[in-house]
């Protein structure tokens, strides 16, 4: 399922060294994996670890969870696994070891780097659903007359085709079963622990393991927190929040850089206008007037453009869109990363009683983002709000009782994960340390020498960053020079 910004906006289908170190030159035990070179890429090894579908009732059916792992390349100083937990939801950690991995070199050098596909994504027999109803989703926009009881009784719909379509394993993709999947690849990989790496929503997916099994883990990196304690309220101000702040910082930069395609007006009335004429169904893709660009459209490719941040990019595509004027090589409606809808609701219990309680959180969202107006994560709760499937890992703060000190990483100005669900996560496990990257973007371990040295110095060596630790910003110029993450929509 994906996500797209085409003529409507598709659905969402995103301190101390106290580490227990495994002794350098280690090797793992006997692996219960049938490892073979991957297809895809030789260098790297695929594999297999059968789970159940439900772990309260493992004799109700199995399914295999894909598996690939890159080898330590210094297998003399081999400390031991590392696990990379991916994004999205819908992200591939097969993917992402298959490319060579977001890890440095340092790392790869010294940890076997394991990465797996989620339950529900990717090889590990993804949610499939039916592709009329993913493409053609009702109004969304309370402003433009959209009801609840549509939204409703269309994520009804879906979630029943889903269930068709993809069988019983619809109840059991929430994040608490995925981290007891982890466990058993861990058992399979012969580990007696593994140091984890989680991105984004991958940094549920590490609290939901640490709270399970906290003394499997030797070290864990939490890279864009996610924060799993929010109410339907708290997610969506705290989400249109960090919208607003992204989008005032590219406004600023588009002030103080000639090279921006905006430079000598105010982005962010360019932007307010083109909402304005979004909201009454003026706005279309420059050359095309039969592809609408709505409210949600426009929203999205802001908040995309954040990521990065690729603000340059954003300039150009505004003012393609004011002037109508098609500029050479740019993309007004990019395709986005699929998010899997059945993982996201899995974990969430949201709830909305009426169409003026439904229409009163938009509004909410329009002032805490008066420029921006909102966030993507709209349409994910609301569809989550009456989702049939089965919501195994409701929200709930995180509890870790033992295991190593945890190393959080956030952006001030994440469009994703805000800064504010860093410190929160920070503040709900006690032996934690949140270093702060005073700078744009959602994913921040690699922006500078700064933050890449804190995450080889602990997960090497065990030492975590001194308590409220700050990198200073790299500019998003110089960063893209760098190789920065990819642009990206989910978490």
């Amino acid at each position: 399922m994906r996500v797209s910004t085409g003529p409507r906006v598709a659905l969402a289908v995103v301190l101390v060294a106290g580490i227990g170190l495994a002794g350098a030159g280690t090797a793992a035990a006997d692996s219960g994996i049938e490892w073979a070179p991957c297809p895809e890429n030789a260098a790297v090894e695929c594999g297999e670890v059968t789970v159940p579908i439900d772990w309260a009732r493992p004799g109700k059916g199995t399914i295999d969870i894909a598996v690939a792992r890159r080898k330590a390349t210094d297998p003399d100083a081999r400390i031991g696994t590392l696990l990379f937990l991916p994004g999205g939801p819908g992200g591939s950690g097969v993917n992402t070891v298959l490319a060579g991995g977001r890890l440095p070199a340092d790392i790869a050098a010294r940890f076997d780097i394991v990465g797996f596909d989620p339950r529900g994504t990717n090889r590990s027999h993804p949610v499939v659903c039916d592709a009329a109803l993913v493409a053609n989703p009702p109004e969304q926009v309370p402003d433009l007359g959209a009801r609840l009881s549509e939204m409703t009784a269309y994520s009804k719909r879906l979630g029943r085709s889903c269930r068709e379509h993809t069988g019983p394993l619809i109840d059991h993709v929430d994040t608490a079963s995925v981290a007891r999947d982890m466990d058993a690849l861990r058992a399979a990989l012969g580990e007696r622990q593994v140091s984890l790496y989680g991105i984004s929503y991958g940094t549920l997916t590490g609290q939901m393991y640490a709270e399970r099994f906290p003394h499997r883990v030797r070290a864990m990196v939490l890279d864009s927190v996610f924060d799993h304690s929010l109410s339907t309220t708290r997610f969506l101000a705290s989400e249109a929040r960090a919208a607003e702040d992204g989008f005032g910082q590219f406004v600023a930069w588009c002030e103080q850089d000639a090279s921006c395609a905006l430079h000598g007006r105010d982005a962010a009335e360019v932007y307010a206008g083109l909402y304005e004429k979004a909201l009454a169904g003026e706005l279309h893709v420059p050359g095309d007037p039969t592809r609408p660009v709505g409210p949600l459209d426009l929203i999205g490719v802001a908040v995309n453009h954040l990521y990065g941040p690729h603000w340059a990019e954003l300039a150009v595509l505004l003012d393609e869109l004011d002037s109508q004027r098609p500029q050479v090589g740019a993309q007004v409606a990019p395709e986005l990363t699929p998010m899997p809808l059945a993982s996201f609701c899995g974990d969430h219990d949201f709830d909305f009683r009426s169409q003026r309680e439904w229409t009163k959180a938009w509004r909410m969202m329009n002032r805490e983002a008066p420029t921006v107006r909102g966030h993507f994560a709209w349409t994910l709760v609301t569809l989550c709000a009456e989702w049939p499937a089965r919501t195994g890992n409701p929200q709930h703060r995180t509890d870790i009782d033992g295991g190593p000190t945890v190393l959080l990483m956030n952006a001030q100005y994440d469009p994703a994960t805000p800064h504010e669900w860093a410190t929160s996560v920070a503040r709900q496990i006690d032996d934690s340390v949140l270093l702060t990257y005073d700078g744009w973007g959602h994913g921040v371990h690699n922006r500078s020498e700064c933050t890449l040295g804190a995450l080889n110095r602990y997960l090497i060596d065990g030492i975590a960053p001194a308590p409220d630790t700050h990198c200073a910003a790299v500019p998003p110029a110089q960063l893209t020079a760098a190789g920065s993450p990819p642009t990206t929509i989910g978490w």
